[in-house]
């Protein structure tokens, strides 16, 4: 049995080489990005700046080990579940924090639009539910779907971190 799940996990190897490599090239490019900005960091400012940077570094690295955990030459099912359960519990934990202030923020201002709660405040906290999903799945036997559940939560991680990341240099283009 675990000699079928490891084909089956070996077979998604390049999708997360992949993505492994494009989360840390996007991690990187978004440290260039505030490099530039620098220089407007300042106490009325940093607020903001950790708003759009915290939860961007959170849904790269995510993606990083992620991918990290799933090039583990061989697993068990149940090794992997207790794995993602752990993270998917952090992941949701330190999202819950951010999602929070977001939805303070976007009840005093008024300036989120549709895309603004997707990305920023539905898509986050959905991913690391449904990490808890494919967990559950694995210890369920149900590895394809949920191979196929980590994969909607790459894209959905990447999604919200580069929706993210493009506020902060749109931000940093409006301040100069």
């Amino acid at each position: 049995m675990s000699d079928v799940f490891n084909e089956m996990v070996h077979g998604w190897q390049n999708f997360y080489f992949m993505v492994g490599g494009a989360a840390a090239a996007l991690m990187g490019l978004m440290f260039v990005a505030l490099s530039l900005g620098s220089h407007l960091v300042e106490r009325t400012t940093q607020e903001q700046i950790g708003a759009f940077v915290t939860p961007s570094i959170l849904y790269f690295v995510s993606v990083l080990l992620l991918a990290c955990i799933m090039l583990i030459p061989t697993f068990s099912p149940l090794g992997l579940a207790v794995l993602l359960a752990a993270g998917a519990a952090i992941g949701l934990q330190r999202t819950v924090f951010h999602v929070r202030a977001l939805v303070r923020t976007a009840l005093k201002v008024g300036d989120f639009d549709r895309w603004d709660w997707l990305s920023g405040i539905i898509f986050p906290p959905l991913s690391y539910a449904l990490v808890l999903i494919a967990a559950v799945l694995l210890l369920l036997n149900v590895w394809s779907v949920a191979l196929l559940d980590l994969w909607l939560v790459v894209i959905l991680l990447f999604v919200c971190a580069i929706s993210n990341t493009w506020a902060l240099v749109l931000w940093i283009v409006e301040q100069r």
